[in-house]
């Protein structure tokens, strides 16, 4: 008499292709959680920015406000750049434009993230302010000392920031 011996097979493991198909679902839903961390980030980035650029621009706007008196505001540019604009830091009538080294004469400090925005009148490593005074009727004229003193000055400022897309 022969006795047969069948062996009862493990059928509990995976096989190589529930492997793979399960490698492939989590490689997908992997990438899908990415894109959307990426896509969420760049709206972040932009008020990230902006919120920056408002609190730089606050900050440049209350310097301004300290510094005023009579030679600030009645006096004339006392470093022209050669476009015409006015490097100087102050409330004189007419466009501004200051670079890094002149803000931070004046106890400002560019935000980095803002830097290569700001190119106008400097190198793109250093960013620029730029800003133009003028009477509160929009004129350049009719505020000028003689003419109406007391008329108010607007100041209208240009921060530019990066945006993600």
């Amino acid at each position: 008499m022969v006795l047969l011996r069948v062996r009862n097979l493990n059928k509990s493991a995976f096989s190589l292709l529930e492997v793979l198909l399960a490698s492939i679902i989590f490689v997908i839903s992997v990438t899908g959680i990415f894109i959307t961390l990426a896509a969420v980030r760049g709206p972040v980035a932009d008020k990230e920015n902006a919120l920056t650029a408002a609190v730089f621009s606050k900050q440049v706007l209350e310097a301004l406000r300290s510094s005023v008196n009579p030679i600030t505001y009645y006096g004339s540019c006392a470093q022209p750049n050669g476009d015409g604009s006015c490097g100087d830091f102050s409330l004189f009538l007419g466009g501004h434009e200051i670079t890094k080294a002149t803000l931070t004469g004046a106890g400002l400090r560019w935000p980095p993230t803002l830097t290569a925005s700001n190119t106008v009148c400097d190198t793109a490593v250093n960013g620029c302010l730029v800003y133009m005074v003028t009477c509160q009727d929009g004129t350049t004229t009719s505020c000028l000392q003689g003419v109406d003193p007391d008329m108010p000055r607007q100041v209208t400022l240009n921060i530019n920031w990066p945006s993600s897309s």
